[in-house]
């Protein structure tokens, strides 16, 4: 299955930007494909991980876009307060998922909420003037309070990506708490 870890956020608001369709989570680990069997290691990862980590605040603010702003193909908002905690807490999962054979990714974690994917002209244009725009490189989109990790499935569909929530582990504690999904 086509999986990731994440930490999920409250929905961030589009005002009257049709463009604008910003996902409702923070991704620390993508799984082009994940065997059912593997499972449970994610989640064994998943508590190592959240391991003594209590739960922090995240805020996302300002603009950014891959590969860069002169060429958007992803514009996003970037993590302000807790990129610190949320850093450390992706770095103990990349661990945890290395130990048990999977592989990781070798670019470094950049904490950012995709805001909007640029599939065409038109969409360029709109991303080169949203990405410019003073009011949006200093907006702050949300708040939220980090407290567990979420294993999700992702169903790639016509009408984009359905997400479905697998697995839960709460932050904090000797080894994590798992709750019901």
């Amino acid at each position: 299955m086509r999986a990731f870890v994440a930490v999920d956020l409250p929905p961030v608001a589009q005002g009257a930007s049709t463009e604008l369709r910003p996902e409702d989570h923070l991704t620390l680990h993508f799984f082009e494909e994940l065997p059912l069997e593997r499972v449970p290691a994610v989640v064994e990862a998943m508590r190592d991980a959240a391991k003594g980590s209590a739960p922090f605040e995240v805020e996302l603010r300002g603009v950014g876009a891959f590969p860069n702003i002169s060429r958007p193909r992803v514009v996003w908002a970037g993590v302000a307060e807790g990129a610190t905690a949320l850093h450390a807490l992706a770095d103990r999962l990349r661990q945890a998922l290395s130990s048990r054979g999977f592989p990781t990714e070798q670019r470094p974690f950049l904490p950012h909420l995709t805001l909007a994917r640029v599939r065409s002209p038109r969409e360029a244009a709109w991303a080169t003037r949203f990405l410019a725009d003073p009011a949006n490189i200093a907006r702050s989109w949300t708040r939220a309070t980090v407290s567990e990790l979420r294993l999700k499935q992702s169903e790639l569909t016509p009408a984009g990506a359905h997400h479905t929530i697998r697995e839960r582990v709460a932050l904090g504690g000797p080894s994590g708490t798992p709750t019901p999904a």
